[in-house]
């Protein structure tokens, strides 16, 4: 009889492990002097953005793991006196692209003139539910976004991405 047991409590150790392996992988990811926590490996891309009525440049890393798409952007500003206005017109406009409906403040970890911490809940552009977390930051005339989304956001999947940022 104890021969039959052991398979069987094997196999119910190997399932309760697997059940509580997390689908986050988290790894350091560098992008201009941020350094921070992704929980896969990142796609990235470049694209021209107009905000605050110019065109800048954004660089992006991000990768989707557990239905969440984790992201992080940097926009260089032409000189630091407008990194504030750049950060603030950014700001807007994601909050504008995810239709945010209520703004859950969260404490705000540094100076609100160059870093500004937020959940909110919004929708897709179906119409859909949507959760992000976003946080801004600017580092001499480099503006930051960090942000997660989806469709019911948890602390173990957004605070890594967030407390972890590290400037170089």
């Amino acid at each position: 009889m104890k021969r039959a047991r052991t398979p069987a409590i094997a196999c119910l150790l190997a399932t309760c492990l697997l059940a509580c392996t997390s689908s986050l992988n988290w790894r350091t990811v560098q992008l201009g002097q941020l350094s921070t926590l992704l929980p896969c490996k990142p796609d990235n891309a470049t694209r021209a953005v107009s905000l605050a009525g110019t065109s800048v440049s954004m660089e992006m890393s991000g990768c989707e793991a557990a239905g969440v798409l984790f992201a992080i952007s940097r926009i260089p500003a032409p000189d630091a006196t407008q990194a504030g206005q750049l950060m603030a017109a950014l700001r807007q406009a994601s909050l504008a692209l995810v239709q945010t409906k209520v703004i859950h403040p969260v404490d705000n970890t540094g100076d609100a003139q160059i870093s500004f911490d937020v959940q909110i809940d919004g929708q897709r552009p179906d119409g859909s539910p949507l959760q992000a977390r976003f946080k801004w930051l600017v580092a001499g005339s480099d503006v930051y976004q960090l942000a997660a989304y989806g469709t019911q956001l948890t602390a173990e999947q957004t605070e890594p991405l967030l407390s972890e940022a590290r400037f170089k």
